[in-house]
């Protein structure tokens, strides 16, 4: 007998299929809503904040009415989430996945901006940010170019660019696609922002080339920061770029830091990125992550 699932909806806690949503819905009928995907471990999300301050700018853009529960009452908003994992069971490591829409009424004009929610949550095989032993192939999706605006940097429903790029990636079996703006330029993965690395810098598309302002992406920042690495984080990235690379790797908030070991007949490292995400998951989990552990690497890599 399967175990029952079980969703929030509008702060309700039920069983998924007995979730009710109209024909009228206008995340269905014109993409009117906008997603926040997150990693927990146990009953912890992790960056839950940065998430739901994204979640409400983008609300904003799109003039939605805020709810209060998203601004006053976080507390209550990670207790649901928290209970909703209890409930389905997911003890250790789980993906979150928060979607907010217009409420129906309206064709292309609403006639309302309030708004509704559904929080999703499913397994995920670690509590932690795994990194991943076999690199992974990637090559360019450019089918369909990513606009640039305002809206580019938001997890917008409507996402047939992604799509697209996901059965491109799958017909011509790779693991991850590299998408590219009206410009021609690198702009970053079908599920994942980019980072190249060459020598001590560490390089990433900037927000104004179109690509999704990722929680992660904001972090890695952060720590390569600190750990004294060159970051350029307004940077306009080529193939070119690409192909004299030491490094590429992925970033999202739910695998965390991604190498990628082949970009057409191109092979690449991962030290940088393997040391980056051992910092990442000593941040996250200390209790687990030795930070004398981290250190070494550190010199290891500063000596190689």
């Amino acid at each position: 007998m399967e175990n029952k699932q079980y969703l929030s909806y509008n702060g309700n806690i039920i069983e998924e299929d007995d979730l009710k949503i109209g024909i009228n819905n206008r995340a269905f009928q014109y993409g009117d809503g906008i997603f926040e995907t997150m990693h927990a471990s146990g009953n912890k999300v992790q960056f839950f904040y940065e998430h739901i301050e994204r979640l409400i700018r983008s609300m904003k853009v799109l003039k939605m009415e805020v709810p209060v529960r998203f601004t006053i009452d976080t507390m209550g908003l990670q207790q649901e989430i928290s209970k909703l994992l209890n409930k389905n069971k997911l003890f250790k490591g789980a993906r979150v996945r928060m979607s907010v829409f217009r409420q129906s009424g309206g064709f292309y004009a609403p006639q309302t901006n309030e708004t509704e929610y559904t929080i999703q949550c499913s397994a995920l095989s670690s509590y932690k940010y795994d990194f991943n032993t076999k690199g992974i192939f990637v090559d360019v999706y450019d089918e369909i170019t990513k606009p640039i605006n305002y809206l580019s940097r938001i997890k917008l429903i409507s996402s047939t660019l992604f799509v697209m790029a996901g059965i491109y990636k799958t017909e011509n079996q790779l693991d991850e696609c590299l998408l590219i703006n009206t410009k021609g330029n690198i702009v970053e993965g079908i599920s994942s922002n980019i980072f190249i690395v060459k020598e001590n810098t560490i390089l990433t598309p900037s927000l104004r080339e179109g690509c999704l302002a990722g929680i992660m992406r904001q972090k890695t920042i952060e720590i390569a920061k600190k750990m004294n690495f060159s970051v350029q984080d307004e940077a306009i990235v080529q193939i070119n770029d690409l192909m004299a690379a030491d490094e590429i790797f992925f970033t999202n908030a739910i695998n965390g830091i991604q190498w990628v070991l082949g970009f057409k007949q191109r092979r690449y490292y991962n030290k940088v990125s393997n040391l980056l995400s051992d910092t990442l998951n000593q941040m996250c989990f200390p209790e687990q992550f030795s930070s004398s552990l981290i250190n070494s690497s550190l010199q290891n890599y500063k000596s190689a």
